[in-house]
């Protein structure tokens, strides 16, 4: 797993074979753990981390499959929850540079800002580029009010990472702080127009691969 945020691709095939597989074995962590990152792929943050405290219950050692489950968490605004699973990853491999930026932004949307800003430097100390790391930054920094520092950070995160919708969302706070009010349009108009992106393949994906689930747009 190198990356925070999900493809645009929904991974059909694989949740077609995965699905099954976490119902005929249901005992096999490593199912149920390729499935979350499918689903996490596919954008199901709900069902994505559904399937991975599955694996974790399973397995609770595996590294992996507490990062994405930190992730999955994160992605819900879950960030009380998720900060265990990330530092537990971390306790066993420290430098781990996804559970680092994953860390850091439990940590930010939990306002605990001094240790999200030393997690996600330690993330970009080994990777400049991450995006999740340059949005956490950003988001720090627009927090303390400097918001020009902010939006270098956002534009870093958004140049790695152009699926995101949170973080043209972010750029559109920024932009507007500064009395960019174009640019704030433009990032605001780009934030929407990747969540119904989304939702769209969220649909599509649903109706290709499984019967409809609870919570899932229809």
């Amino acid at each position: 797993m190198s990356r925070n945020r999900p493809s645009a691709r929904a991974p059909v095939p694989a949740i077609l074979a995965l699905e099954p597989l976490t119902r005929l074995a249901p005992t096999v962590a490593q199912h149920h753990y390729l499935f979350g990152v499918a689903l996490m792929q596919a954008g199901d943050m709900p069902a994505a981390a559904e399937a991975l405290q599955e694996a974790a219950r399973l397995e609770p050692a595996h590294t992996l499959t507490s990062i994405a489950l930190g992730i999955a968490l994160n992605n819900r605004k879950m960030f009380g929850d998720a900060r265990p699973f990330l530092l537990e990853a971390l306790a066993r491999e420290p430098e781990n540079v996804e559970a680092l930026a994953a860390l850091a932004e439990s940590e930010e949307g939990l306002d605990d800002l001094d240790a999200a800003d030393t997690h996600a430097a330690r993330a970009l100390a080994a990777v400049p580029g991450h995006p999740t790391a340059n949005l956490v930054v950003g988001m720090v920094l627009m927090k303390r009010g400097r918001y020009s520092e902010a939006r270098q950070a956002l534009e870093r995160a958004a140049a790695a990472d152009a699926e995101s919708p949170k973080i043209n969302y972010q750029l559109s706070l920024a932009c507007a702080r500064l009395g960019d009010t174009a640019a704030a349009a433009r990032h605001l108009e780009l934030y929407r127009e990747k969540l119904r992106a989304m939702e769209s393949r969220l649909r599509d994906l649903w109706r290709t691969a499984a019967p409809p689930r609870d919570g899932v747009p229809r």
